[in-house]
């Protein structure tokens, strides 16, 4: 088996792949539509529990390491700048133009434990479980995306259209929250339906896109794993509250936060670079 799945994987990597992502998309389904965990808890924590042993048991099937799949400090500088500080200040920019637009209607920033897809809220232990919750996410995510998927890809396609196939499928895997979101009423109607396809998917592409460039050119899963946790706690924490509706811009403030990171692309590969060869010399 083990054989025969490592020469899958190099003959046929992104059926592996997809093969892969349906079979965590069992538990986060089920997770979803069955066990509704998100109502309950928050969160729907046990599929990404299961999603990462997925992770480990196909890395370790097909005689790899973790350290081969970019969990590794190699690139400590490329990790903090690119993953922590990049992500922060544009973060802070996409809240700052949120404020800007909506000044007139006297906006609040207010910290709470919300999260925004299911609607639960807590105090300080729902805090730390939401922050759970984004840890063990990313790892799955991060592990699953840009861990197997961009170096398994990448031995059969380039680099441009490894990272654009991963982005794309990370956007798939996103799509059961946009009939979740049917379902329990939160949208209506055909326009409802295809505007939840739309923010489950294309957002999620771009920043698959985004988190594969960070993954590949700083050589290092952290980097993107960083970005991706504080992206999800940041959302979960800070809100900014418009005459008593909470997030109400919340698509204008990612919109500015996505669309500089593209913008930013080739600072990040440049700066990659740069921050890559100060590791070495070191």
């Amino acid at each position: 088996m083990r054989k025969k799945l490592r020469e899958l994987s190099l003959s046929k990597p992104l059926i592996v792949g997809i093969g892969l992502i349906c079979l965590a998309m069992i538990f986060r389904l089920m997770d979803i539509f069955v066990f509704r965990l998100d109502e309950v808890l928050g969160e729907i924590i046990l599929s990404k529990v299961i999603g990462f042993i997925i992770v480990i048991l196909f890395v370790k099937i097909i005689g790899n390491k973790m350290s081969d799949i970019g969990f590794n400090f190699n690139n400590r500088w490329s990790i903090l700048i690119i993953g922590g500080v990049m992500t922060i200040g544009l973060m802070i920019l996409g809240y700052t133009v949120e404020f800007l637009i909506f000044s007139s209607d006297s906006p609040q920033l207010l910290v709470a434990a919300i999260d925004p897809k299911a609607g639960v809220t807590g105090g300080i232990s729902f805090a730390f479980f939401l922050l759970l919750g984004n840890v063990v996410n990313c790892f799955m995510e991060e592990g699953l995306f840009r861990g197997i998927l961009i170096p398994m890809l990448n031995r059969k396609y380039s680099v441009r259209m490894t990272i654009i196939l991963q982005g794309i499928l990370f956007g798939v895997w996103h799509i059961p929250w946009a009939f979740k979101w049917y379902i329990s009423g939160l949208v209506s109607g055909t326009s409802g339906f295809i505007m939840a396809l739309v923010i489950n998917s294309i957002p999620m592409i771009l920043m698959g896109i985004v988190f594969g460039i960070m993954f590949y050119y700083t050589n290092s899963i952290w980097t993107p794993w960083i970005s991706h946790f504080l992206i999800n706690s940041i959302l979960n924490l800070v809100h900014i509250n418009i005459n008593g509706a909470l997030d109400q811009g919340l698509t204008i403030r990612m919109a500015v936060f996505q669309a500089t990171f593209m913008i930013l692309i080739p600072v990040i590969i440049k700066l990659s670079d740069q921050l890559n060869k100060v590791d070495i010399d070191k």
